[in-house]
């Protein structure tokens, strides 16, 4: 995709793995493992059909692609490097474009001939300046989680065009979207539920605060990633 003289180039960054713990014996197993980073790419990767797929022999992995989306400072990119064990974000930085993470979970089956699962988490920058890059982000999209902070009021009403734009207009369905309402760290705002427009108060809201409940956020997100509607 091309971008317009007035839009930035959509810009990919593929975030780095640490390196794989190593015994007496070898590289010890790991129930979730990231690839290897491929790089940077001035435009969003091409795809070859859709989601769930399986190549080559009984061996070969699933593969499902999962979009981070919301406003600006909603605290995407912090749920997703806490989600693939990535490096912490000590100050903020907008996203520009976006940045895939991957991670690998072995134990997902299905009924086709592939076992295992290799997920793309795309953390979509919140800058409508970049919305022409928007389709590219779009194609081939399995899921769809949309971040919201829930301490700026103003967000609540923003994720009304962030669920029409990518879930809405993708044809996607409400089983396939997840709603988080992110607490920063001290933020102390209330964790009941939010009011939310029809048909949002009809999707599956989660509560996420790293401070008081980080590991439980990190299994439950990965458990919605397991699930049959994001496969």
């Amino acid at each position: 995709m091309r971008a317009s003289a007035r839009t930035p180039p959509l810009l990919v960054l593929r975030a780095a793995a640490p390196p794989t713990p190593v015994g007496p014996r070898g590289p010890l197993p790991l129930p979730w493992k990231r690839r290897q980073p491929i790089g940077w790419a001035a435009s969003a990767p091409p795809r070859r059909g859709g989601f769930p797929r399986a190549c080559g022999g009984p061996t070969a992995m699933l593969k499902a692609k999962i979009l981070f989306v919301g406003p600006c400072e909603s605290g995407k990119t912090v749920l997703a490097n806490f989600l693939t064990e990535s490096s912490d974000i000590t100050e903020y930085n907008p996203t520009q474009g976006v940045r895939i993470l991957e991670f690998e979970n072995p134990h997902i089956t299905s009924n086709t001939k592939g076992t295992g699962c290799e997920f793309e988490l795309w953390d979509c920058g919140g800058d409508p300046k970049f919305e022409s890059c928007w389709p590219a982000l779009m194609k081939d999209s399995h899921g769809v989680v949309i971040v919201f902070n829930a301490d700026i009021p103003s967000h609540l009403k923003e994720i009304e065009m962030w669920y029409s734009c990518f879930v809405q207009q993708q044809f996607l369905q409400d089983t396939q979207c997840l709603l988080i309402a992110h607490h920063k760290p001290g933020s102390g705002s209330d964790k009941g539920n939010p009011s939310l427009p029809t048909p949002l108060n009809k999707l599956k809201l989660v509560h996420s605060n790293l401070e008081d409940d980080p590991e439980d956020i990190r299994k439950f997100l990965k458990f919605e990633a397991a699930q049959e509607e994001f496969l």
